[in-house]
């Protein structure tokens, strides 16, 4: 018989250090993906302009840190976090084929040369990444405080002087502030107030940029690589909303929530945007589109329901529970799970006894029933 013949092991003799201390074979990228995995340094990483495959053949976009603005710097914890969102978050925050590519490789890009997009896409990473690690949760969580608070007065700035240029930038970073404030939320109040400062929680203050973006960029968007994310871009004429199977419900509400004369006009505008995200969500097609109608509602409601939603004014409050059932619809994204629920019985627990009958289809539609009584 003759041998079997026998690939030859080249031994690895231009590891890293990391690796060669541990004893493990490393794979020699820059940095190499043992390092990468347990945010470690690898001596193998270039001091600028990286650039990597992943080990499943995606690509992975190129990074080019830039630092236009002063203190600004970023470190090898935040490559690795920028590699996990390119091969990881991006495709976990898509809803096709399509966004997915979009996430990975436009607005990675993008993130190279925008500070603000690079520190929210870090920090959404950041949390994503806590699912796989959860023995590094605390540390995850403080990085990803660390950069949303970086990215907030950077997207700030930048929206203030929003061109055709900064468009694109701008919108995917307004884009992440739902997805990182609800994974990042600690309890369930929290995802509506800040109840340090007696105010709404600031992704419902920051939205309402992704909304002015939307519109005052239109054009730019539809046009652009962006697209993607965009779905079915329309708002419906206020008579064909009773086509909707939900519509009677909401219509009905109207008559039902504690207000006076004077709010009539706040609440009745409130209603007629919930009724279009409702009839959006019940049109839907595509997963993205069902998702875009559930986030559509919070970046287009009126300031003065903002100021009633703050003073926790029950009818603000039971109009929430409602887009609560939009929320519901798409809860299998990474950042609503076990999040929907928790968040609807919040809401049921500030809303005053006696108005609880009128929540009775969005607890039955989320699921949170009442408790049984002792002895039943």
């Amino acid at each position: 018989m003759a041998p079997t013949s026998l690939r030859a092991h080249h031994k690895s003799r231009a590891g890293c250090t990391t690796c060669k201390s541990k004893k493990v074979k490393c794979d020699e990228g820059q940095p190499c993906s043992y390092c990468v995995k347990r945010q470690l340094s690898c001596s193998l990483a270039p001091s600028s302009s990286p650039s990597t495959e992943s080990g499943r053949g995606s690509k992975t976009p190129e990074i080019r840190v830039v630092q236009p603005y002063e203190g600004t710097s970023f470190s090898f914890t935040d490559f690795g976090l920028y590699h996990h969102f390119a091969i990881s978050t991006a495709f976990a925050q898509a809803d096709d084929s399509a966004s997915a590519s979009v996430w990975r490789d436009v607005v990675g890009d993008l993130a190279t040369q925008y500070p603000y997009l690079l520190h929210e896409i870090l920090a959404t990473a950041a949390l994503h990444q806590r699912l796989a690690l959860p023995d590094q949760a605390a540390y995850l969580e403080r990085v990803a405080a660390e950069h949303q608070a970086k990215a907030i007065p950077l997207f700030r700035q930048a929206l203030a002087s929003i061109s055709a240029e900064t468009a694109l930038p701008l919108f995917a970073c307004a884009c992440l502030f739902i997805p990182y404030h609800f994974a990042a939320a600690k309890d369930a109040s929290s995802l509506l107030f800040n109840e340090e400062a007696g105010t709404l929680a600031e992704w419902l203050i920051l939205i309402q940029g992704c909304a002015a973006i939307t519109m005052e960029q239109n054009a730019t968007l539809m046009h652009s690589s962006l697209r993607a994310l965009l779905g079915e871009l329309y708002t419906p004429k206020v008579e064909d909303l009773g086509n909707g199977p939900t519509d009677e419900r909401l219509v009905d509400l109207y008559s039902k929530l504690p207000i006076t004369p004077e709010q009539r006009e706040t609440y009745s505008d409130t209603l007629v945007r919930l009724r279009v995200c409702f009839y959006l969500s019940d049109k839907a097609d595509s997963p993205l589109d069902k998702k875009n109608a559930a986030l559509r509602f919070p970046s287009i409601i009126n300031n003065n329901f903002r100021t009633e939603l703050a003073a926790k004014h029950p009818a603000a409050l039971i109009i929430m529970a409602y887009w609560c059932v939009l929320l519901n619809r798409v809860e299998d994204r990474w950042w609503l799970k076990d999040r929907v629920k928790p968040l609807l019985i919040k809401i049921k627990e500030l809303i005053p006894m006696q108005y609880t009958t009128i929540i009775e289809w969005p607890l039955g539609e989320v699921g949170v029933y009442p408790e049984p009584e002792i002895g039943v």
